[in-house]
């Protein structure tokens, strides 16, 4: 039996990292019957349950230490793990149990990783000293090759593949119905999703007032409105903040989902307006025209490899309401078309998201050959 250590951004209700987690441990179940697989977890009890693995509280060392040191190959990510924008102490727990790993001379592969920003000379030369040693990347953009070339990580053998996203499957058409019903959101005319969340850069005064604007304008125009919470509830208050800014009425999920059951609502909306990058995603694995409110680098990467429109940037400029009006409207008046191009474009996604399943076969075959060797000179 193989140990697979998963070390992410898990158990904290991020609807994205759990939707990462989830299709990781679907296709690596599916592709190999001799893994055990462990997440870390801010919430362990809950991880073990709702994905069927093992778990362990992330942050009590010992439990960590022993269950890296029980593993064959630890995974680092899904996601954007290696980054000083969220802090400092982020990319050093991440770093940290490479380290360790490698220590205990432990297979390491950043599995579908976004990397960056990284802002600190100290920051950039630890990625370099400790991501030089892992036996394989996997990369979900690749902007973000560039940025590891521009760490100085040059060693390990790297692909380019996609979000684990892109291969999640959703909750069947009943559970969603029944979703729509006990959440009261009439399903007889055309949806607008909207997915936001808090940003305190450039445009992070008014943005939500400006999103408002333009949602009442379709909203008087008959179209429902669905503030779609992605990490609850860190997301409701905002949601709730651009609901409070509107005139006409809108909808808000109520009650946290399971990531099947997000994708499964997204797959029930026309239209998705969203600055959350997994929102996107799920639109695209739905075939649902979207339009992004770009915050972050990863959500101006996605929209362009998707061809989808951006409805604004606010890391250099306020939301121009006539622009993203606009944006929307052109996405109702050519449906046909927008879908067409999604079509296109995440079936190579999905192909792609595959990918780091191959990849990590191919380590786990050098594993079980290793195990092997072993075998025969006792």
């Amino acid at each position: 039996m193989i140990n697979i250590l998963i070390a992410g951004y898990h158990g904290y209700g991020n609807c994205g990292d759990e939707a990462t987690l989830q299709a990781m441990t679907v296709n690596i179940k599916a592709m190999a019957e001799d893994v055990k697989i462990t997440a870390l977890s801010f919430k362990p009890e809950l991880t073990k349950t709702e994905y069927n693995i093992e778990s362990v509280q992330r942050f009590n060392v010992l439990q960590v230490f022993n269950a890296i040191r029980r593993s064959d190959i630890i995974l680092s990510g899904g996601g954007t793990l290696l980054q000083d924008d969220t802090s400092t102490r982020s990319l050093l727990y991440y770093l940290s149990i490479i380290k360790v790993a490698k220590m205990l001379h432990k297979r390491v592969m950043l599995y579908a990783n976004g990397i960056g920003p990284v802002h600190g000379k100290i920051n950039r030369k630890l990625i370099k000293y400790v991501v030089n040693n892992v036996d394989f990347i996997t990369l979900r953009e690749s902007m973000s090759a560039k940025d590891l070339e521009e760490l100085g990580v040059k060693k390990p053998e790297t692909r380019i593949t996609a979000d684990p996203a892109f291969t999640l499957k959703s909750v069947g058409d009943k559970r969603i119905s029944q979703i729509f019903d006990e959440e009261k959101i009439p399903l007889d005319k055309d949806i607008i999703g909207v997915s936001v969340r808090n940003w305190n850069g450039f445009g992070g005064e008014g943005y939500i007032e400006r999103i408002a604007s333009v949602c009442d304008r379709f909203a008087k125009e008959g179209k429902i409105i669905l503030l779609i919470p992605m990490q609850f509830p860190k997301d409701v208050p905002i949601s709730k903040r651009l609901m409070g800014a509107m005139t006409e009425k809108s909808y808000i999920l109520k009650n946290k989902y399971a990531p099947a059951e997000i994708l499964g609502i997204i797959g029930k909306v026309h239209i998705m307006l969203s600055m959350r990058l997994h929102t996107l995603i799920f639109a695209g694995v739905k075939r649902v025209p979207m339009a992004g409110v770009i915050y972050a680098s990863k959500v101006d990467y996605y929209l362009k490899v998707l061809d989808m429109p951006s409805g604004g940037d606010i890391r250099c400029s306020d939301i121009d309401e006539r622009e993203l009006y606009k944006c929307i409207y052109d996405i109702f008046e050519n449906y046909d078309e927008y879908v067409s191009r999604l079509n296109k474009r995440v079936e190579v996604l999905e192909r792609k998201a595959h990918e780091n399943d191959f990849f990590l076969n191919g380590q786990l075959d050098l594993i079980r050959k290793e195990t092997r060797d072993n075998k025969n000179e006792k």
